[in-house]
């Protein structure tokens, strides 16, 4: 069976273009999932196929903070310390790779619209010594690159953080991608159902010039995962259950566990103090192979969020109380969180609560901003008030889940206990 690839976030249906397909043969139990063997070039051919690339562009990488590791380091090497643009309203697992590469974040404010780096506070953030922006795509393809590149200098690396939407690239009037740099997030049950990994793009147009040799050389000689790592990446939500049943003494455990590396987390202790635990890897076997199973239904999960939200959107539209973010009015985008701003942090907290205890998944990505909160913010150099949109989303802000476990039923519930508390 032939499963056709395209964008998260591109047309589906008759005449719709297609990118790419992976080769989906039904396995040993009668699942439909690819069997590869754990082949690094499978995946790397199933990303061009969704991204409408070259796979010799693409590195795989353990874990995305590990592949926003490597890239800033390497940027760091090639042009000496300085700063990389970011943007507040974020997981500080996001974060942290700036600092623990050697870099300083410098601050740009989201745009409310969008929830991602809005291109006028961006002049103010740059200084004669910034390295790199990071634009991160908050909850799907939303970052404006084509409008952050017009601000930059020749030398500032832009970086696209596509951890909200495997195989996104954002493009330009020409068609062409804008970023130099494209990071993919593989895991957290973020586009896909799996538990880690990394995908990192590198611009072919860069080679000529110094970027492309110094950015491939760092990601093609990676070590391979030892045997912790592919442990690490084999273990995942059966292991994190068993854990919150245990409570405190359970949280104890997965501390300890991350902290030593037998067990990787969405967000690791050490991030809040802006280090990256670990050392950056290949993609483990088992990840890769996991990976490759689950990407066939990238389109059927693709489908089902916007389907998802759809529901909100038609549920919530014109409430007094709350506001939707304007580029959520566009259907054609697949979301891996819904979000809605509350008039207060109290109604927000509300909200959840009353989400949660009528046992739809809801939470409040990201509040705080620099989310869950850093335990050392001096590593961070943050000032709330240079950012005003991000704090104020942040206070009010509940994001409703779009994953393939949340039925037309439970969305529908969710949009009823949302209206109930306006």
């Amino acid at each position: 069976m032939a499963i056709t690839l395209r964008p998260v976030g591109a047309p589906t249906g008759p005449g719709a273009p297609t990118l790419g397909a992976v080769s989906a043969p039904t396995s040993d139990d009668g699942r439909d999932g690819a069997r590869h063997d754990g082949d690094p070039a499978a995946l790397r051919r199933a990303l061009a196929g969704l991204s409408g690339t070259d796979p010799a562009d693409w590195h795989l990488v353990g874990k995305v903070q590990h592949a926003l590791l490597v890239v800033l380091r390497a940027v760091a090497r090639q042009s000496g310390p300085g700063e990389a643009v970011v943007q507040p309203f974020a997981p500080v697992s996001a974060l942290a790779p700036v600092v623990s590469a050697g870099l300083r974040p410098s601050w740009a404010d989201v745009d409310r619209d969008t929830l991602s780096m809005d291109p006028a506070t961006v002049p103010r953030a740059l200084t004669p010594t910034t390295r790199a922006l990071v634009a991160r795509h908050t909850f799907g393809p939303a970052a404006p690159l084509a409008r952050l590149r017009g601000f930059l200098p020749q030398d500032v690396l832009l970086v696209e953080d596509s951890s909200h939407c495997l195989g996104h690239l954002a493009r330009g009037e020409d068609g062409e991608p804008v970023a130099d740099v494209s990071v993919h997030d593989l895991g957290h049950a973020l586009t896909l159902p799996t538990r880690s990994g990394a995908a990192v793009w590198v611009d072919p147009a860069l080679r000529g010039g110094p970027w492309h040799r110094v950015l491939s050389a760092a990601l093609a000689t990676l070590p391979p995962a030892g045997r912790r790592k592919a442990v690490a990446g084999a273990v995942g939500a059966p292991v994190l259950r068993a854990a919150r049943r245990l409570g405190a003494a359970g949280s104890r455990a997965l501390t300890l566990a991350a902290s030593t590396g037998l067990l990787d987390l969405a967000l690791l202790p050490s991030e809040r103090a802006g280090r990256v635990a670990g050392e950056p890897t290949l993609l483990p076997t088992a990840v890769l192979e996991e990976t490759l199973h689950h990407l066939p239904r990238t389109e059927e999960w693709t489908a089902h969020r916007r389907s998802t939200a759809a529901v909100y959107r038609d549920g919530l539209a014109g409430l007094t109380g709350i506001t939707v973010p304007r580029l959520l009015e566009d259907p054609k985008l697949a979301l891996v969180r819904y979000p809605v701003l509350l008039d207060g942090p109290d109604r927000a907290g509300a909200v959840v609560a009353a989400l949660r205890s009528e046992g739809v998944p809801a939470d409040r990505w990201y509040s705080p901003t620099l989310f869950p909160g850093p335990t050392d913010p001096a590593a961070f150099s943050y000032d709330p008030s240079g950012s005003p949109v991000a704090e104020d989303v942040s206070r009010r802000v509940v994001t409703l889940q779009t994953a393939p476990f949340v039925t037309a039923g439970a969305a529908a519930r969710a949009v009823q206990v949302v209206r109930s508390h306006l």
